[in-house]
């Protein structure tokens, strides 16, 4: 519709109300996030070396290191899954942690089939401001236009893009999801021919719709345990997930859509190797549409951390003030925050009988200060209730530290759904 157009709707819409009282102005679509992939910065730290449980020293990379750019003219596509159901959609791209421009030469997004193919006749072209092709400016995201589309609750989508330009793929990679790289503009081929998996995906950060039914959000922010990491790739098994399909489930919460903002390895009070939880709150979380409640699960990478980089030791104390500062940053906007508390990590890496004292006194306070506008306890429901600085046999995917998928079922089994219903 041209300018002129929308402007004769809107004093027909004026006159209207004037003439009859009732009549009210079109109501805005609300916006949910329902994916998330947050993005995250290069840190090309030097390693560091740390004495291990033998008493033998051992050098432990420290920050994303750089992978290969992608050549000119590839075509990346990367499978994410919708936590609810949608009529209408858009992604978000983000170049927000380069210096130089990013070249999006073409974009597609489709329901994902399996192996990176997607479903015939499913396919839709992106536009960013009508146009097909965008140049997204350092430092910045870069919301496509809206596209028409009813797509059912937990659909996988595959969401393409042609680089024409050699690119330098996201800092963050895909853990817990899959991507492939093919030579050519194939966007929206069915199949990618010679296609390789990608490591990072294609600068994808979020997914929003306008939803069938429902206004609300829950973001999970934390570090790689939220992430996904060893839970089964591109198979939607981390417990956020697990947590999406619990209240999609249920007719009463139904209208909760689900984005995931863990980042591995990430800490509250530094920054190596990634974007420090304080510096990106407002952005991973207050900024996603319709965000209603945030669950918080972090802090065990400060404990880690300040094993492997002592310069960098945080106490117990600090982590619960950096804690309380995120609780009170999101009271602010009026959002719920629903503390997790931090799992079990005894036998792994970085364990020290320290950092378990450390753990169990910010368990504590996550548990009992009332802060919180509610609490899961990840800790009591993974942890051997033989030995409760270890996680349960069953639920280790083998480090001592991440769960598996089974691990991640019960951690998202721990939430209570009663905290998405009053």
């Amino acid at each position: 519709m041209s300018r002129t157009g929308r402007a004769l709707n809107l004093v027909v819409t004026l006159v209207s109300m004037i003439m009859f009282p009732g009549a009210t102005l079109p109501a805005k679509p609300v916006w949910l996030g329902a994916f998330g992939h947050v993005p995250t910065a290069y840190n090309q730290s030097p390693p560091v070396t740390i004495v291990g449980r033998d008493g033998n020293p051992r050098v432990v990379p420290v920050g994303f290191a750089p992978l290969p750019a992608y050549r000119a003219e590839t075509t990346v596509r990367e499978v994410v899954r919708l936590s609810i159901a949608a009529h209408v959609i858009r992604v978000r791209f983000s170049n927000e942690f380069s210096s130089n421009k990013l070249h999006i030469g073409e974009a597609h997004i489709a329901l994902a089939s399996e192996n990176g193919e997607i479903v015939p006749g499913s396919d839709h072209v992106l536009s960013f401001a009508g146009r097909l092709n965008a140049l997204i400016p350092a430092g910045t995201p870069l919301l496509s236009d809206p596209v028409d589309w009813q797509v059912p609750a937990l659909s996988k989508l595959a969401v393409t893009v042609f680089y024409p330009d050699e690119t330098v793929p996201p800092a963050h990679t895909l853990y817990a999801l899959t991507a492939w790289a093919a030579p050519g503009n194939q966007v929206d081929a069915p199949t990618l021919m010679d296609a390789i998996a990608a490591r990072s995906g294609n600068h994808l950060s979020e997914v929003d719709v306008v939803p069938e039914s429902g206004s609300h959000t829950v973001v999970c922010f934390g570090d790689s345990i939220t992430e996904g990491v060893a839970s089964t790739g591109g198979a939607f098994r981390g417990w956020s997930d697990r947590l999406a399909e619990r209240l999609q489930a249920s007719r009463s919460t139904r209208g909760w859509s689900v984005v995931n903002a863990g980042i591995g390895s990430n800490r509250l009070l530094h920054d190596t190797p990634s974007t420090s939880a304080l510096s990106r709150f407002d952005r991973d979380v207050l900024a996603v549409p319709s965000v209603t409640k945030v669950i918080i699960l972090l802090g065990i990478n400060d404990i880690q951390y300040s094993r492997r980089k002592p310069a960098e030791a945080v106490s117990a104390d600090e982590i619960i003030a950096a804690m309380a500062q995120l609780v009170a940053r999101a009271h602010a906007r009026g959002v719920e925050v629903i503390g997790g508390t931090i799992t079990a990590f005894e036998g792994s890496a970085s364990y020290s009988p320290e950092g378990e004292v450390a753990r169990a006194k910010v368990n504590e306070w996550i548990r009992n200060s009332g802060a919180f506008d509610g609490v899961v306890d990840f800790d009591i429901a993974t942890r051997d209730p033989h030995h409760p600085g270890k996680l349960l046999s069953a639920a280790d995917s083998g480090g001592h530290l991440h769960p598996n998928d089974y691990g991640y079922a019960m951690m998202g089994d721990a939430v209570d759904l009663k905290l998405f219903t009053r």
